[in-house]
Order: structure tokens, then sequence, then C-alpha cells
């Protein structure tokens, strides 16, 4: 066996005993990261429920009290209190105690009696964009339930469909064609399936750059370092022992983080697992890289945590993670190419959410083969360097 094998394997024996000494560490990456996934994955949900509806009705008919009725039992919405004045129900907005209230006007039931089509408006707390966006969808479907249900009512009498108007949207106009919307990987809409894929990537690449930046500190504050650059071993094998046991949990904490995607919220897996391992492998590399490279520039494990939290979160953001990356002003999308989270993210979700093509794959697999071969050989020569 040459002399560099056994080497290497002498210190990769001691630092596996190590670690298996610290019963601690090793609980820490495999127990917190799940735990975090889960929270993650039912947390980051962009689903509204309960929405507190008010609804003024100036009509004060039999068919403004069915559509009042309707609403009710829509699972979206909450209707807490029906007014006589527009203003009660805009001061109660102002209070926080609505997210939205519907306005029925007086001439609601006149207007269905003509066979015409009556305007509806509503007012949303629109603070959170995203809320208010979806809760205006929301009541337009609730609408449109209600419109067919009349329909197929036969003592309702003949009307028009019910519109939705706002200060800046109009009616839509008749004639308008009908889109039938096709939805293709996750025809059940689910979103944790989208943040579940990219947080265990982020997770697994946080944990590695953390965990290898605290043990080569710690090799430095209890002054062992020094004894192992007294042995033949080089400093490229030292660093290669150090990061092995480091590199291999990563790879048991990606595999249990899968599993807790399959389990908990059904995940599907419809690539190549080896694929998926390999990638993780590489972006695990590449995150032990940054974190040897900020234990070089560290005095100690304080320093070295404070330093990686303000490199991690820049790459989390940039890496379409928790946010498609088209949502991003151009700046911040260029700047992302130079993201080694930002192609594990997307392998994982080829993987498992679409069957993609290995095609449309390997860029992004070179790509992050780079930049872990370029990170962890810029640690390794910090390494040598102080």
């Amino acid at each position: 066996m040459p002399a560099m094998i056994r080497r290497y394997l002498a210190l990769l024996v001691k630092e596996v005993d190590q670690l298996r000494r610290n019963r601690v560490l090793v609980i820490q990456l495999l127990l917190p990261p799940t735990v975090v996934l889960i929270i993650f994955g039912f947390a980051l949900n962009p689903k509204v429920r309960d929405l507190r509806l008010g609804v003024v009705d100036e009509s004060m008919t039999v068919e403004s009290r069915n559509l009042i009725d309707s609403l009710s039992q829509n699972v979206n919405f909450k209707v807490t209190r029906i007014y006589m004045r527009p203003e009660d129900a805009e001061a109660d907005l102002k209070r926080l105690d609505l997210t939205l209230f519907l306005v029925i006007p007086a001439d609601f039931s006149r207007t269905l009696g003509r066979g015409q089509t009556p305007d509806v408006q509503v007012v949303i707390d629109a603070v959170d964009a995203n809320t208010a966006q979806i809760a205006k969808g929301y009541l337009q479907m609730a609408l449109q339930a209600y419109n067919a249900e009349s329909v197929m009512t036969p003592d309702v009498g003949p009307r028009h469909m019910l519109q939705l108007v706002s200060a800046t949207h109009p009616p839509t106009p008749p004639g308008v064609p009908e889109v039938q919307p096709a939805y293709l990987y996750n025809p059940g809409l689910v979103t944790a399936w989208y943040y579940v894929t990219g947080v265990m990537s982020v997770i697994m690449f946080i944990t590695a750059s953390l965990v290898a930046s605290a043990l080569a500190v710690k090799e430095k504050e209890t002054g062992t370092i020094e004894q192992l650059l007294m042995t033949p071993a080089q400093t490229g094998e030292m660093l290669l022992a150090k990061t092995t046991p480091v590199l291999v949990l990563m790879m048991v904490v990606l595999i249990v983080s899968l599993l807790v995607g399959i389990v908990v919220f059904g995940l599907p897996v419809r690539g190549s697992v080896w694929l998926f391992i390999l990638s993780g492998s590489l972006a695990a590399l590449a995150g032990i890289g940054i974190g040897v490279m900020v234990a070089t520039v560290s005095k100690s494990q304080q320093q070295a945590q404070l330093l990686t939290f303000f490199v991690n979160p820049p790459l989390t953001l940039l890496s379409g993670a928790t946010s498609p990356l088209e949502n991003m002003p151009d700046l911040f999308q260029k700047l992302s190419y130079i993201d080694p989270l930002r192609y594990m993210v997307t392998i994982v979700r080829g993987v498992t959410l679409k069957t993609a093509p290995w095609s449309a794959l390997w860029p992004n697999l070179l790509a992050l083969a780079v930049f872990s071969i370029i990170l962890f050989g810029i640690s390794a020569w910090r390494f040598r360097k102080t």
C-alpha cells in the first residue's frame, strides 16, 4: 500500500474516532435538519385559509342572503360580520378585524330579475400583496361556484353571472375565451413539494459549511493542528481525512431529508437517485470548502460561526430554494450563476418533481462540480498557507 494512502487512512481513523466520541455533534447533524425540514415544509406555505370576510348587504333580499350563505360555506372564508354601511366595514378593515369585505349593491335583486349582470365590489387589505391576490382569486372562484349552483337551481329564475369588480380591474367583457389549465408534475398543487426540495438542499449545504468550519477551528484552538503538522502527512492529506467523515455525514443528512420528504409530504422521486446523491456530494464538498476557508481566517469557533452566517444567507436567497429566480431583478439573477447552491436546487427538483432528462441536468451538474473543485482547492491552499 502506498505511503500516502497509509497516512490518509491513519488520519481518517483518527478523525472518525474523534467524531464518534462527539455524539452530541452527530445528533445535532441528524436531528435538527429533520425537524427544520418538517417545520419549513408546513410553515412555508402560500396557501391562505380562514380569510376574515365582511359583507356589506345593501340589498337585504333573499338573493343577497343566498350569496352570503354560499360564501359562509366556503372553507377559504370566515364571514365574521354583516354590515349595513361600507364605512363600518372599512373601519373594521383598518382595525385589522377583516382581511376583505364584499359590497352587495342595493339593486342586486332587481338587476338579477331583469336578467342582467350585477356588479359586486370587493375591498381587500393589500398590505400583504400575495395574500391580497390569493384572496381575490378565492373570491372569484367562490362567485363562480355560486353562479354554477344557481344555474342548476330552477327556482332562482333567469339571470346573468355575477361579476367581481374593484377599483383597478373592470368587469370581464362577455365572449372572453375560457382557459382550461393542465398542471404538469404537480397536479395536486402540493406547495410543500417546492419548499421541501429547496430546503433540503439548503440544510445540507449550510450544515456542511458550519461543521467543517467548526472542526477546523477547533483543531487550531486546541493546538492539535501543530502536532499533525509534525507528522509526515501532507497538508492535503490532513484536509481530505478531516473532511471525509463530514462528507459522509452530509450524505446521511441528505438521504434522511429525502426520506422525510417522501414519508411526511408524499414527495415523488421520478428521476435518478444516483444523480441526486452525486449532486448532493458535490454540493456538500462545496459547502465544506466554504467552511474551511472561513476557518482559515477565523481565530475562534464563535468568529467562524459568525462569518459562516454572513456568507450563507446570500447563497440561500440567490439559489431559488424558496422563491423563483425569475422573480428577482436582472442583477441578482446574474449573481445567482456564481452560487453553487443554485445548481443543486435545480438538480434536486429535476430528479424529484420532474423526470428531467440528462441533457437538461448535466450543465448544472458540471457547474456544481467546477464550483466544488474550485472551492475545495482554494480551501486546501488557504489551509496549507495558514
